[in-house]
């Protein structure tokens, strides 16, 4: 087992772990179970909360009992890869809802103000002509837009703590089963890694990455046109529009508008560079894990989502399904995701390879590649 691997391994047995952990808090009546809140998961729908709790459960007991054991030596490639399909169908079919994509939206939407003024910042410093086109009319609306709905953004702030407080053993849930489900998918992946069938798909998702990252691409498209018209007299998919709801929409609309950068950054310069206004960045090679690893998060969530926006959708009327797909295609979203993040990888590594030399001709027996050889003069005798 290489050490990535190995690390990858030891980060899903200790977040099955504290997943087990939160699971086992809510059988001994330490925390009420996330499982009671109606729609958190396609099992306790079916099952009730107790059944959903006992499952969710053993799977996390199962992935660190597994984990040890691969850990140890005990279980080869094969175990791994049947322990990490053994979590993702657990935690991301039966034991799934729609809150994972909610908790990362919402996270992502909080984040977006301080990415925003951050940005107009590295364009004020590195850049001549947008400082005085973008970078300082941006900041000061910024400004002036902060002191003039200043109560609409402190309804927003209070807003936004009340439910973290109301939500949070869902939230602690979502992120655990989004961590354990990416970090498990990840060992599943290492472990058929080599093997013919993951080559021959690997070989085909780097000759199609382009495309694919390109459908993937426009998943966050209609959320974040739809989330703009709540700054029009015509709002869609929205109520009681007040200032605060307006300007909460646009945030929303500019955490799809990033998810849709940063796909497109997988086939970009600037997704294994990095570009020059990235303060103490500018000119080094993105590191794969800086984009593996969000990309990979987000897909896990988008796909984890997929059951569960579909039981949604069934039980809504025609028109309301089709527009919920339209507007969260979490269906093709996700996959196409998973496919860019692997294209991605995969080509990223095979650049980075140092390349096989060639093979020089044999001279009086063994001798050294004519690439190195030829360094020194020409084919040398390594018989001494």
């Amino acid at each position: 087992m290489s050490r990535l691997a190995r690390a990858t391994l030891v980060g899903a047995t200790i977040a099955a772990g504290a997943t087990a952990l939160l699971g086992l808090s809510w059988v001994l009546g330490l925390w009420p179970s996330a499982y009671t809140v109606p729609g958190s998961a396609l099992l306790a729908q079916l099952a009730g909360p107790d059944v959903a709790t006992a499952v969710h459960v053993g799977t996390a007991l199962t992935g660190v009992a597994a984990g040890i054991a691969a850990l140890a030596g005990a279980v080869g490639p094969r175990g791994r890869a049947a322990a990490a399909g053994l979590q993702l169908v657990a935690f991301g079919l039966v034991l799934q809802g729609t809150g994972p994509l909610s908790t990362m939206g919402y996270l992502v939407a909080m984040a977006m103000p301080a990415a925003v003024v951050v940005l107009l910042v590295q364009v004020v410093r590195r850049y001549r002509v947008a400082r005085w086109t973008v970078g300082l009319p941006g900041l000061a609306l910024l400004l002036v837009g902060g002191v003039v709905a200043r109560d609409a953004l402190a309804g927003i702030v209070r807003m936004l703590g009340a439910g973290l407080v109301e939500n949070r053993t869902g939230l602690l849930l979502s992120l655990l089963v989004l961590v354990t489900g990416t970090l498990w998918a990840a060992v599943g992946v290492q472990a058929l890694a080599g093997t013919p069938v993951a080559e021959r798909a690997t070989d085909w998702v780097v000759r199609h990455r382009t495309a694919v990252t390109v459908v993937a691409a426009t998943g966050p498209l209609p959320y974040a046109l739809v989330r703009l018209t709540w700054l029009t007299p015509w709002p869609q998919l929205g109520f009681d529009m007040d200032l605060s709801t307006r300007i909460w929409g646009l945030t929303l609309s500019s955490g799809a508008w990033l998810g849709v950068v940063l796909t497109l950054g997988l086939i970009r310069p600037w997704g294994e560079v990095f570009p020059r206004w990235m303060p103490g960045l500018a000119g080094r090679r993105v590191p794969i894990a800086a984009a593996a690893v969000p990309g990979g998060l987000i897909a896990v969530t988008l796909i984890f989502s997929v059951v569960p926006m579909l039981v949604l959708f069934g039980s809504q009327s025609p028109a309301e399904a089709i527009v919920g797909a339209v507007v969260f295609p979490c269906w093709y979203w996700g996959p196409a995701l998973a496919l860019a993040v692997w294209g991605y990888v995969a080509h990223r590594l095979r650049a980075e390879r140092p390349a096989a030399p060639a093979e020089g001709p044999a001279v009086a027996g063994t001798v050294e590649p004519a690439g190195v050889a030829g360094l020194a003069g020409g084919p040398r005798d390594r018989r001494g």
